[in-house]
């Protein structure tokens, strides 16, 4: 535990990374997004465009804020049933 502990608290392991790749049906999903927003866009005047890219900005702001906060949740999760399996064990 405390090898993991130092990797961790050394940058070593960055949960971020271990997220992985897209699969293949998000791939095709962000892929439709993409072909639906060009279409989108060459519809939109350039007000109506810097309107969609706020949306966006937006969307990312958030979308980010949440991953964190369910990172940290789940996080706190896996301590918490650590904590409680060590305590049962050892009763």
């Amino acid at each position: 535990m405390e090898n993991l502990i130092n990797e961790f608290y050394y940058g070593n392991i960055c949960p971020v990374e271990q997220m992985g790749r897209p699969t293949p049906d998000e791939k095709e999903i962000l892929k439709r997004i993409h072909e639906n927003e060009k279409k989108l866009r060459a519809t939109l005047d350039k007000q109506e465009n810097a309107i969609l890219d706020a949306i966006k900005d937006d969307c990312l702001t958030v979308s980010a804020s949440m991953g964190e906060r369910r990172f940290h949740d789940a996080f706190s999760l896996g301590a918490r049933l650590m904590i409680e399996i060590r305590a049962t064990g050892t009763q």
